[in-house]
């Protein structure tokens, strides 16, 4: 009996340590499973917020996708719409006349200081400060004078001037040569810069330098065949007083020898002797309107031209009037 018990609690005991063999290594293995479940849940949380944060980089890439197809397509617009601009400026372009230019060349002369550039822009250039005037060798300015159009065609006429220094005139002599000049015109003055009454030594020194030996020289055949006006001007006329008659007659008088050089040019040149001051206004819508009348051919001529020219023949006579008064009262004006 004894023996038997023995048996049995060995056997107990036996399958006792057994028992707690297995449920050890059962404990091991679910703790094992444990934690492999935990690295797995681990990775699937941070496979959520990679995926949370791609499909936040795809949204943001969809939206800057939209965004450049939406630029593309403003841009394809712009294009178009340019497109459609240039294509209706051309369509203008095409129905325009065609735009040409015919220049006519006047050539202005005289020793320094005659005045030559003031009464030269005040009709090429009338908003030019005449008080801030230098001298140079040579100036060129252009003046549209009308515009005749048609269908086909729009024609600019352009009055071409070059101003020469005085102390150049044998390099103007060449231009004469070698140029086809339409106009001549030759500034004497009465008076020097400053002066107030005539100068009797400087008119001759004019007179010397365009005597008829001179002359020659500037109405070459070339000259002579393709000008179509000469134009004298005796400038400073406000130094004289009088009536407008009894002031031309005196500055006629001062220049009777250059008078009647030029005027044996009659048979081959338009020819016209003009006296008044450059400063004061005095005769100088005259030239503008002559150069035009025995320049520019008639079917050259515009409305606004017309308009312009018509004032110019109504208006001086009052203007002469103011100017002249101003002039005795102020003095004589400084010229170029």
């Amino acid at each position: 009996m004894t023996v038997d018990l023995s048996i049995l609690f060995g056997l107990g005991a036996l399958g006792c340590g057994a028992g707690m063999t297995w449920l050890a290594a059962r404990t091991a293995s679910l703790k094992g499973q444990l934690r492999e479940a935990a690295r797995n849940a681990e990775a699937f949380r941070q496979s959520n917020v990679q995926l949370e944060q791609l499909r936040s980089e795809h949204a943001q890439d969809r939206e800057t996708l939209e965004r450049a197809r939406s630029e593309d397509r403003q841009k394809i617009e712009w294009l178009d719409a340019q497109q459609r601009e240039i294509e209706w400026l051309r369509r203008e372009l095409d129905a325009r006349p065609k735009i040409t230019q015919k220049r006519y060349k006047i050539l202005t002369l005289g020793i320094k200081g005659t005045g030559k550039t003031s009464l030269t822009l005040k009709w090429a250039n009338p908003l030019v400060d005449l008080g801030k005037l230098q001298g140079t060798k040579i100036e060129r300015y252009e003046r549209t004078v009308s515009n005749v159009s048609t269908k086909e065609e729009l024609t600019e006429h352009i009055f071409e001037i070059g101003d020469w220094g005085g102390e150049h005139l044998v390099e103007a002599q060449h231009e004469l040569v070698v140029e086809e000049v339409h106009g001549l015109l030759l500034v004497v003055d009465l008076a020097s810069k400053d002066g107030r009454q005539v100068d009797p030594a400087r008119v001759e020194e004019q007179i010397r330098e365009f005597q008829p030996q001179s002359l020659r020289y500037f109405f070459g055949s070339k000259t002579l065949t393709a000008c179509k006006a000469v134009v004298l001007f005796i400038n400073k006329s406000d130094v004289l007083s009088g009536t407008p008659a009894e002031i031309e007659l005196e500055a006629h008088r001062h220049y009777r020898p250059l008078i009647d050089g030029i005027e044996r040019l009659k048979n081959h040149v338009s020819t016209r002797v003009l006296v008044g001051s450059a400063s004061y206004g005095h005769s100088t819508h005259h030239l503008f309107s002559h150069f035009v009348e025995r320049i520019l051919p008639k079917h050259a001529y515009d409305g606004q031209l017309l308009q312009r020219i018509k004032q110019e023949v109504l208006a001086p006579t009052a203007i002469s009037q103011t100017a002249r008064l101003s002039a005795q009262q102020v003095g004589p004006h400084a010229q170029k």
